[in-house]
């Protein structure tokens, strides 16, 4: 297997998550719904989740996605879901106020409530989610199109649970719940699943400009502190070769050339990706085929 091949197919019966991370707009939805397709067309049972509110995955398949597990036409071994993050952030904070109210006055009530409205309970909300679709055993690999930050991550890592963190922020203590141990256990079970290489990809994707560059290597810069390494990256959206004719598009095309050379040296470790810029709007599973041939 080369390298490529080893990032996003299961090894030896295995299992195989891929997490597309960067900054908004460099084609994170394109490449995780291209590489979900080309893991489906290769025998693979795959599962497609995005927690884009607009599912935008559904408008790049060109098929209706909900926010239930739903098989895609045209596309064997291909299913996608979206996670809802409004829905999914209400039952979460639901969930922790129902708990605490049992246990805690109205101002320590107040005080969990004005802690959940932080955008990190949003975070954590669509990773429990996650963690719910990674739990399936089903599923030979799972396609997630934005990636958790490492400050999600990391929050994750801590002793208990994030319910209890609000607690102790609202200067309340109580015991760890039976429940409370099952979900930090499942948290701990996807956080060790997602720090083996063989098992799990994380794949930044940018297009060859510095801004993107930047952010993409500080961003994997913050996994490697949770040995998260990685393994896939993407230059996205270059000028084809052949329509590098005007001398605009001809320094547009050197610019980025040089730029791809500086995504190698920043991320020596990783497998590059090259990805042309199409003239039209990536959309429908015929186009998504055909750009699957032509960039594995």
């Amino acid at each position: 297997m080369s390298r490529l091949e080893t990032a996003i197919y299961p090894q030896k019966g295995g299992r195989k998550n891929i997490f597309f991370s960067g900054k908004g707009g460099v084609g994170k939805t394109s490449m995780a719904c291209i590489t979900a397709v080309e893991t489906a067309r290769k025998g693979f049972k795959t599962l497609l989740l995005t927690t884009d509110p607009a599912a935008h995955i559904g408008n790049v398949l060109d098929k209706p996605v909900s926010d239930k597990i739903t098989a895609i036409d045209g596309v064997e071994n291909l299913y996608a879901a979206k996670i809802d993050q409004k829905k999914a952030t209400e039952e979460y904070k639901q969930n922790v106020l129902k708990d605490a109210e049992a246990k805690f006055d109205a101002n320590t009530i107040m005080a969990m409530k004005e802690e959940l409205d932080s955008p990190c309970t949003e975070e954590m909300a669509s990773f429990q989610k996650f963690v719910e679709f990674a739990s399936l055993e089903e599923y030979e690999v799972i396609v997630f199109d934005t990636a958790p930050t490492g400050h999600t991550l990391r929050m994750l890592e801590l002793p208990m649970d994030w319910s209890k963190q609000i607690q102790l922020k609202a200067g309340v203590s109580t015991e760890i719940s039976e429940e409370d141990k099952k979900q930090k256990e499942r948290f701990d079970r996807v956080i060790d699943m997602m720090k083996d290489e063989n098992t799990t990809t994380f794949a930044f994707v940018m297009y060859p400009e510095r801004t993107p560059i930047i952010e993409a290597y500080r961003a994997s810069q913050e996994l490697m502190t949770l040995d998260i390494k990685t393994q896939l990256v993407v230059a996205n959206l270059i000028i084809p070769e052949e329509q590098a004719i005007s001398p605009f598009y001809k320094k547009r095309r050197g610019m980025q050339l040089g730029y791809i050379e500086e995504i190698k040296d920043t991320f020596k470790d990783a497998e590059l990706l090259k990805v042309p810029m199409f003239e039209d709007e990536i959309k429908g599973i015929d186009m998504i085929n055909s750009i699957s041939d032509r960039i594995f």
